[in-house]
């Protein structure tokens, strides 16, 4: 068995992020990605089985550390409303910084190839979601309501958000961010 090189998995990632970004998963032929990375193709079926096996890693690689990353800065005696502007902050940061990992992440959402990724990855970044508006519907802060809908509200806002500093209406700077992290809270406090 051939030893796997960091350097070469961290380059057939990076690589990929880029054709993805470019043509989506349909871009994605394992014989072009090799040649782009300058490596053979049987160079990379040594990291990856096949292209599914290549999105899917990928995707499950970058779920789960940004999931753990989104709340590195959390601690119990953050009080609810900054816990919820902590996480927020890190994906309009992460949204803005990391264009091709979050364009990857949200197609792997819209298509097959997210059923596919480990359960266990899925579960840990649902479970994150799913207590934090637990803690605060328990603590009478936000609405009752579906946690579903709360999550497609600010995932709204959050990706207009993006939009307005990507295109230069508002700043990535704590006055405008102050300003949209408000209308996300208007729109789930109770």
């Amino acid at each position: 068995m051939r030893v796997k090189d960091e350097h070469k998995r961290q380059a057939i990632v990076a690589h990929t992020l880029d054709i993805v970004s470019e043509k989506g998963f349909a871009g994605i032929k394992m014989s072009t990605l090799a040649k782009r990375i300058g490596i053979s193709v049987s160079t990379l079926y040594v990291y990856y089985k096949n292209k599914d096996d290549l999105i899917v890693s990928i995707a499950g690689e970058l779920i789960a550390r940004i999931t753990k990353n989104s709340v590195q800065d959390i601690t119990e005696d953050l009080p609810f409303k900054l816990r919820m502007k902590t996480v927020w902050l890190y994906w309009i940061n992460f949204s803005i910084n990391h264009s091709k990992e979050m364009n990857f992440i949200t197609q792997v959402k819209k298509s097959p190839y997210y059923e596919k990724i480990p359960t266990t990855i899925i579960e840990t970044k649902n479970r994150i979601g799913t207590e934090l508006f637990e803690l605060g519907k328990k603590e009478g802060l936000i609405r009752d309501i579906d946690n579903e809908v709360l999550e497609a509200t600010i995932g709204a806002l959050l990706y207009e958000t993006v939009n307005l500093i990507i295109n230069r209406k508002i700043q990535l700077n704590k006055k405008d961010t102050d300003m949209m992290f408000s209308f996300v809270w208007n729109a789930i406090k109770s």
